[in-house]
């Protein structure tokens, strides 16, 4: 069986969450680019990439994430990546990349660092 990577990308709050389940490699990355601008296209307030279910990450990936960060930086939306696994946190770490990304484990703490509060009168 080959490898496959699913996506589904829902709405939180003003955050459109992007989670990958699968390889991330040459094969999927058509798949891959496509959710992740059809995710940008709705113009979020912020784009979390879930990589949690991410099994295999290689170069192709790592690419995706860095011209999709480019894009979303040229359109104003905060990009941030979640619970990537040790093995793709690794390539990051080795490529020198992982500083260009915010990291989170938790939704939770990307909302609660990313809602605009409204103050209390």
């Amino acid at each position: 069986m080959l490898p496959g990577l699913k996506s589904e990308t829902v709405r939180v709050g003003p955050a459109l969450v992007c989670s990958f389940t699968g390889d991330l490699i040459l094969d999927s990355e058509p798949q891959a680019e496509q959710a992740l601008n059809a995710a940008l296209d709705q113009h979020p307030g912020l784009l979390v990439v879930d990589l949690a279910g991410v099994e295999l990450f290689t170069s192709t990936g790592l690419n995706l994430l860095l011209t999709t960060r480019r894009r979303a930086a040229a359109e104003g939306v905060p990009l941030v990546l979640l619970a990537p696994p040790q093995q793709t946190l690794r390539v990051l770490e080795i490529t020198d990349t992982a500083r260009l990304f915010t990291l989170y484990a938790d939704v939770g703490d990307v909302l609660r660092d990313h809602t605009p509060t409204t103050p209390r009168g």
